[in-house]
C-alpha cells in the first residue's frame, strides 16, 4: 500500500489509511511508538494499562473483581548466584 508523505509545518507526515486505522483500532489522539529498523520504520500503537488489562482479562478494568486478579504463583528460580539482596 502506498501513501504520500506531506509537509506539515516544519515536519513531514503521512495519513493512515482507514483500513489500517480500523485494524489497529487507532483513533485521533492515540499515541504510537515508532522504531527505525533495517532501513524502514515500524509503527506500533501505544496501549494504556487499562487497554492491556482489558485485552488480557476480556473485560474493562472497571469491571475486574478480586477473583479475576488472583495471586500469582511463586516461582523458584534456584539459589542466588550473585550479589542479590532480598
Amino acid at each position: 500500500m502506498n501513501v504520500t508523505v506531506s509537509k506539515w509545518g516544519n515536519s513531514l507526515g503521512i495519513r493512515v489509511p482507514v483500513m489500517i486505522a480500523e485494524s489497529l483500532e487507532l483513533q485521533a489522539g492515540d499515541q504510537i511508538d515508532f522504531e527505525l529498523k533495517d532501513g524502514g520504520m515500524f509503527l506500533k500503537k501505544k496501549q494504556s494499562t487499562a487497554e492491556m488489562f482489558e485485552k488480557f482479562y476480556g473485560k474493562p478494568l472497571s469491571q475486574l473483581t478480586p477473583e479475576d486478579l488472583s495471586p500469582a504463583e511463586t516461582i523458584d528460580w534456584g539459589e542466588d548466584v550473585g550479589g542479590e539482596v532480598f
